[in-house]
């Protein structure tokens, strides 16, 4: 007999209604039927809302009681499953419902909405977690979505991850890049679209970083991001953007702060939106500005923080409890209610709850227990909405500190001047230490907060003088120790930035190049109007032929009377070279006197990270004890203390790696599929060719020049290739675990065939959707059969395809960028001239490499997708860059004769891709010197090529493979623009199957 759900939900909501709260204990077996029939009707309805463009808590509403017993008799943990099944059988029979690209369905947003069901009914139960269930203790693990804010001092762009470090790595994909981290924060590397961020639960969440079209980011004063779907609050804000800063109405007042780590090319400005109307970055897409709110943003308002203690995440700590001012548009009536609830950081059981009007200044604190210590975050929201705006505060009631000083000015030798910070502690909270005492090289200081219950670590630090380098127009990290400036920098666009309290700068201080205690020369500091008045900018390329002969000299800062070293330049490297010794490893030939970072890789094990290790004044490097049986390593050297971000491969070229070639090597750890292609790869039996060791095969083909350099087996790349191409798709499934960037996922497609292999259907959407997140270049050869889809052609309707496969299409556009759409609909390519080498590529080569660098130095600024033509332009720059050993390649006689033979098989009956082709030709040449600049023209050959051959071309099947060997060393010099090749054929191979039909 058919269930009628409409009837089945007001039957449940009856009885349950009477029957009261739920109670714990079994749930009888006619009890669990009812309830899964319940969850599954709830579901529909909700699908049906969003379908209809209602929202969706308007079904709780109507049946409050069956929300909340269909959550608490789900079994808590057990209720992410049953919804997840229940939404899957609802698609199942009415695919229609998710046609629209339904959102799914989310566990946590159940809970709230079964939390707000019983407080509307007058109940007390309340949504229990695991952790509850099983030890009546708060949970410790994550319960609420990361976000974005600014690091301590504006430094950095953080990732907050909700948690404790002791329940599990995060995982992290940034734009398609692998990470992972653990609370309470990840450090951006860079501008990046959006970043899916997995808990340790196995929950996905996704956060939009930036926004190509607006190329800006708003931060309130406390370093929280500001939603980017709501207007700008007219109140002083943090905006980070691309370009200039662009406003209409009042002067907003820009001061210029230092650019965080990681955002080359971005700017932070401090602004003042008070009579502003819009605001928009020059980078923005033309005519895009964001509007500025008429009214009261949502912040806080009064109470004080202490300005030398921060939180765990860079917040500011308020001794002073701050009050609460509840957000207010122009016109918005009284009667719209907001509530704010105040919770522990990690919990979600409310402390207290306020409600007021629009605009209203509240008290948040109030009915909270004291003491307050600690991290707390603030819910506001609507009532009778789901969507909630979180605050947080870190809060140390009753806290007094009083510095010696106001600011660290740099000492004469290196390092700031010593400082003391006296803590007070008139309340219940107390703190570990009552005198902090700074040491030159002591920047922050920990200090651990307390009530007798809890515990909280916090961060002191006192404004301080620092100075920063900045090479070919991107500014490096800060530093207090004198910087290390290699001579052949200063010849580039480099810059010496000095920061100091405002009052120093009433007589403007000289920067003085001295050798052998004489002063050759004096710089005075730009005029630069925008920047914060204490940060002076003195340009260091006059200094180029002054030191051209000198073995060493210095930097010196004469301000205020007293002559301070501020930075080192040498000519030679940092070491000659490095050897064993004993238990660890040593520098030789060392002409850095200063704080040094060497970074380790293992040749045997390319796809474990660096340690990172500080080399002592000695020039000695310590070694664990099991880094010393590695095998052979590469040593990366940098001046300073470790960055914040995960670091890269090194390059092998750069003078300041070195290489450890003849290192002991014993046997790897442990005996899993890492550990024998660790064997393999040091001479010892054959290549594990099972499932798992596909990832690792990814890397060693990736990386196979630079290992054969360093002593791993010579026919290591080739031969995981060779295992590649056996391996088929599941190669390219495989490819998600390998953590390797686009670029370096390409080179192995050219080598190795697979950018050739046919895919006839995707068979499981599932497991491709995870490709998608960790290796979007291999996903994209996933999911070709459903491309045609995308084109718009009458004989593709996306209503055809299972949600799974739409939810796949989705992806495309997020990956290539605006231009895929275009292409794939049949239309000419928007950025076809981007990336040929023609006669700028010739005078771009005539420039020296200063002028070379500003020409492309905005490429990239703003994060686009492949196939943009920002992603493009840097591509070829990267192959521009390496047109050195991409021209010995292209001076061989069979390169001219690829070229003949791709032009011949496009013009017999492609001719839409033929006329693609063409527009790489760079025209006629100067010379063979120039032969370098017929390398796009082959690479874009080669991808068509490719992608005809995974088609079912069998005709261009074997020209590629005839094509490979040549293919192969172009996608190894220039890996991004082979990756922007090959996405950008299949686009145009597919358009012109589906044109192809008529």
């Amino acid at each position: 007999m058919l269930v009628n759900p409409t009837q089945l939900l007001d039957d449940c909501e009856r009885a349950w209604r009477e029957a009261g709260e739920p109670s714990a204990g079994a749930v009888e077996p006619v009890a669990a039927v009812r309830t899964a029939l319940v969850l599954e009707a709830l579901v529909a309805y909700r699908l049906l809302a969003d379908h209809s463009d209602l929202p969706r808590d308007t079904v709780f509403a109507r049946w409050p009681a069956c929300a909340v017993h269909t959550v608490a008799l789900a079994d808590g943990p057990e209720l992410p499953r049953r919804v997840a099944e229940a939404r899957a059988r609802v698609l199942a029979a009415r695919p229609d419902l998710g046609s629209h690209g339904a959102a799914p369905e989310s566990a946590d947003e159940w809970s709230r909405a079964a939390q707000e069901a019983a407080r509307s009914l007058g109940w007390t139960w309340r949504v229990p977690t695991a952790a509850e269930d099983r030890s009546g203790t708060p949970p410790r693990g994550a319960t609420s979505a990361p976000e974005v804010r600014l690091g301590p001092g504006a430094g950095s762009v953080l990732l907050t991850l909700p948690g404790e470090p002791d329940a599990g790595d995060w995982q992290l994909s940034a734009d398609g890049e692998v990470f992972a981290a653990l609370p309470p924060y990840w450090v951006l590397p860079g501008p990046v679209r959006r970043v899916e961020a997995t808990d340790p639960r196995g929950t996905t969440h996704v956060s939009a970083i930036v926004d190509p079209d607006d190329a800006l980011l708003a931060f309130g004063v406390d370093g929280h991001r500001i939603p980017p779907d709501e207007p700008l609050p007219a109140a002083e804000i943090c905006l980070l953007h691309a370009g200039t800063l662009q406003t209409e109405g009042a002067d907003p007042g820009i001061v210029e702060l230092p650019t965080p780590y990681g955002w080359n090319g971005w700017t932070l400005s401090r602004v003042s939106l008070t009579g502003v109307t819009r605001v928009r970055a020059a980078a923005a897409v033309p005519g895009n500005w964001l509007d500025v709110a008429a009214g009261r943003p949502l912040g806080w308002e009064g109470g004080a923080t202490l300005p030398w203690i921060e939180g765990d995440d860079g917040a500011p700590v308020w001794h002073r409890p701050p009050a609460l001012r509840l957000p207010r548009r122009a016109g918005e009536p009284d009667a719209r209610l907001w509530q704010a609830e105040v919770r522990r950081r990690g919990h979600e059981e409310p402390l207290a709850r306020q409600t007021g009007a629009p605009g209203e200044l509240l008290d948040p604190w109030k009915d909270v227990p004291r003491p307050l210590l600690g991290p707390y975050e603030i819910l506001v929201h609507r009532v009778g909405s789901g969507r909630r705006r979180r605050l947080a505060a870190f809060l140390a009631e009753g806290i007094t500190a009083e510095p010696t000083a106001e600011w660290r000015l740099l000492a004469p030798h290196g390092g700031l001047a010593p400082a003391r910070l006296t803590l007070g502690t008139g309340g219940p909270v107390t703190a570990s230490e009552r005198v902090v005492a700074f040491s030159p090289y002591e920047i922050t200081k920990g200090l651990v907060l307390g009530d007798g219950i809890r515990h909280f670590t916090v961060e002191m630090c006192i404004p301080h003088s620092e100075v920063r380098l900045e090479l070919g127009g991107h500014p490096l990290t800060w530093s207090i120790r004198p910087l290390d400036i290699d001579a052949a920098d200063l010849a580039g666009e480099s810059a010496l930035t000095v920061r100091l309290p405002e009052q120093a700068v009433a007589v403007t201080p000289l920067l003085a190049l001295v050798v052998e205690g004489t002063n050759l020369l004096t710089l005075r500091p730009e005029r630069r109007t925008r920047t914060r008045r204490g940060d002076l900018r003195y340009s260091l390329a006059a200094l180029a032929d002054t030191v051209r002969d000198c073995v060493k000299a210095e930097i010196r800062l004469l301000v205020a009377g007293e002559s301070v070293h501020v930075a080192t330049v040498r000519t030679q490297p940092i070491a000659e070279n490095v050897v064993p010794d004993g238990g660890g490893l040593l520098l030789r030939g060392l002409s850095h006197p200063g704080e040094l970072t060497a970074r380790l890789y293992a040749v045997f094990a390319p796809w474990e990270q660096p340690l990172t290790a500080t080399v002592d004044q000695s020039g000695r490097i310590p070694l664990p004890a099991a880094w010393r049986s590695l095998g052979p390593l590469i040593v990366h050297l940098k001046v300073g203390a470790p960055t914040p971000t995960a670091p890269g491969w090194p390059h092998l070229r750069d003078r300041d790696t070195l290489v450890l070639r003849r290192s002991l090597w014993t046997s790897a750890a442990g005996r899993g599929s890492g550990a024998r292609i660790s064997e393999y790869l040091a001479g010892h039996g054959a290549l594990p060719r099972d499932t798992d060791a596909i990832p690792y095969q990814w890397i060693v083909a990736a990386r196979g020049r630079d290992l054969q350099a360093c002593g791993a087996r010579e026919t290591a790349p080739a031969e995981c290739r060779s295992a590649l191409a056996d391996a088929g798709p599941t190669a390219l499934t495989g490819a998600a675990d390998s953590a390797l960037r686009s670029g370096e996922l390409a080179s192995v497609l050219a080598g190795s065939g697979l950018a050739a292999l046919r895919i006839r259907e995707v068979a499981d959407p599932a497991t491709v959707r995870r490709v998608w997140r960790q290796a979007p270049l291999c996903a994209l050869l996933l999911t070709a059969p459903l491309l045609p889809y995308l084109s718009g052609h009458p004989a593709y309707d996306v209503g055809e395809l299972y949600p799974e496969e739409a939810e796949l299409l989705g992806e495309v556009g997020q990956f290539l960028g605006d231009a895929s759409a275009a292409l794939l609909a049949g239309q000419a390519d928007p950025s076809g001239a981007v990336g040929r080498f023609d006669a700028q590529a010739r005078a771009l080569d005539q420039l020296p490499e200063l002028q070379q660098q500003a020409v492309w130095r905005s490429a990239r600024v703003v994060p686009r997708g492949l196939l943009d033509p920002d992603t493009r332009a840097d591509a070829a720059w990267q192959a521009f860059r390496a047109r050195k050993d991409l021209q010995y390649h292209a001076t061989r006689e069979e390169f001219s004769e690829a070229l003949d033979a791709v032009s011949i098989f496009l013009d017999d009956g492609h001719p839409d891709l033929a006329q693609a082709f063409r527009g790489r030709d760079p025209g006629r040449l100067h010379g063979p010197g120039e032969a370098w600049m017929r390398v796009p023209h082959l690479s874009l050959g080669c991808a068509l090529i490719a992608r005809l051959a995974a088609a079912g071309d069998a005709r261009a099947a074997g020209l590629e493979r005839g094509l490979r060997h040549l293919w192969t060393p172009i996608a190894s010099h220039a890996p991004d623009l082979t990756a922007v090749d090959i996405a950008l054929a299949e686009c145009l191979v597919t358009a012109e199957a589906v044109h192809s039909i008529g």
